[in-house]
């Protein structure tokens, strides 16, 4: 069960360190922030707590002053043995995480960063949300050097949640 846990340690050090978001490149990291507030703040509350209790709690404030890949991967590190040696603060983490995402927006891109060097036609292109909040995006970063045709597009969110 460690794949889940490096996960979550992932998962929780980007929360919790505002310059982290700035790896996802997209405005869904500052929506994730604006609207999951008081789980973002309860998480580090948590894990706050739990490395003070652990005597690892330099490890957060260098990652927070300084957040480096090194440093973050280090924060990471010492969340993920915590974890492991702590199923309850794994699976506190665990909630607190599913409660940030599921307030924070998706993000759903089709045509990401495409080169057309010829001639290119696509059909009907259809983007459906199934979730809360999401930003969907058709054509980002798109260079054509030919012909690009692109059929219908919609773009909606559905009513029904699975």
């Amino acid at each position: 069960m460690v794949e889940p846990l490096s996960w979550l340690a992932a998962a929780v050090t980007t929360y919790m360190i505002p310059k982290a978001l700035e790896k996802v490149g997209e405005k869904v990291g500052e929506a994730a922030l604006a609207k999951s507030g008081a789980a973002i703040q309860a998480t580090r509350k948590t894990v706050q707590e739990k490395l003070q209790a652990t005597h690892t709690d330099g490890v957060l404030a260098i990652a927070a002053a300084t957040p480096t890949e090194p440093n973050l991967k280090l924060l990471e590190t010492i969340l993920l043995t915590q974890m492991q040696q702590d199923q309850s603060f794994a699976n506190q983490l665990q909630v607190l995480v599913d409660q940030i995402q599921a307030q924070s927006p998706s993000l759903q891109v089709v045509l990401d960063t495409v080169r057309v060097k010829g001639n290119v036609e696509l059909g009907k292109i259809e983007q459906v949300s199934e979730t809360g909040a999401s930003e969907q995006v058709v054509g980002r970063n798109v260079g054509v050097g030919g012909d690009l045709k692109i059929g219908d597009v919609t773009q909606h969110q559905s009513n029904s949640q699975k």
